[in-house]
């Protein structure tokens, strides 16, 4: 089944253009989020970088992530030979038995990826997801329209803007807004349409920051599982007053999933 947390009785829990991570969020409960996956790549110059963006598992064999994970400023590597995927992690820092590390065998970068537009890849793992350790896939059907309800970003991102990446997973809880935001604050330079979803503080207390790129952007359904509503694709900065961030609309493109896993 998807969409449970393996938390009992879990409540739903209380970026300048470049990959997003969570600022200011709080280290969740180890076991609350088991489709969240952390990627791994193998960099031909700069060997292994343990954490280099986030993803979620859709199926017991498909992580979905941002496509600019993949292909970006720094490198295009589009080689599965390269990848990893972690499952079951919590603590990046310590080895707690629920991880599995799965070579990637495939992976499919939608064809119309720009850098802000269409920001979503497949990646289809070499062997199944192990429901033993409790990983579970996340729901991809839910309510769509969910302007002004609350949903859940989850990452280890870095904590604060200029420090490390977080040894914990960490989740904010951030409102949904209507795209007519944010393409009143990021519009002309970056055309918002129906394939992004905006949603973020505006404070600048709290938002996704660098090394959360690719990973879910959750919310509750009414029967109590957790359902993917986008994909972290990118923001201001780090938690910028009056910035929400953006992120890829899974609605927008479940046919691509489907036709593609």
């Amino acid at each position: 089944e998807c969409g449970i947390s393996n938390s009992v009785n879990y409540r739903q829990p209380r970026r300048n253009f470049t990959q997003p991570r969570i600022v200011n969020g709080k280290s969740s409960i180890k076991g609350a989020w088991p489709w969240q996956v952390s990627l791994q790549v193998l960099h031909p110059k700069f060997g292994l970088i343990s954490h280099w963006c986030g993803g979620v598992l859709i199926d017991p064999s498909w992580v979905l992530t941002a496509a600019h994970c993949i292909n970006n400023d720094i490198f295009h590597l589009p080689l599965p030979a390269l990848w990893t995927a972690v499952l079951g992690d919590w603590n990046r820092e310590i080895e707690e038995r629920t991880e599995s590390r799965v070579p990637i065998e495939e992976i499919l970068i939608h064809r119309n990826f720009t850098t802000y537009q269409n920001d979503i890849a497949l990646m289809r793992l070499s062997k199944s997801a192990d429901p033993e350790k409790g990983i579970r896939s996340l729901c991809l059907d839910g309510e769509d329209q969910l302007t002004n309800q609350m949903c859940t970003a989850t990452g280890w991102g870095r904590v604060t803007k200029t420090g490390l990446l977080s040894s914990t997973l960490r989740q904010v809880k951030i409102p949904v807004h209507s795209n007519q935001l944010c393409k009143k604050v990021y519009g002309p330079t970056i055309p918002i349409h129906e394939g992004h979803i905006c949603a973020g503080k505006l404070d600048g207390s709290t938002g996704a920051c660098i090394g959360d790129s690719g990973g879910p952007l959750q919310c509750s359904r009414k029967d109590g599982k957790w359902f993917l509503l986008g994909i972290t694709s990118f923001g201001s900065g780090c938690a910028k007053p009056g910035y929400p961030d953006v992120y890829t609309r899974l609605s927008f493109y479940l046919p691509w999933i489907l036709e593609n896993i």
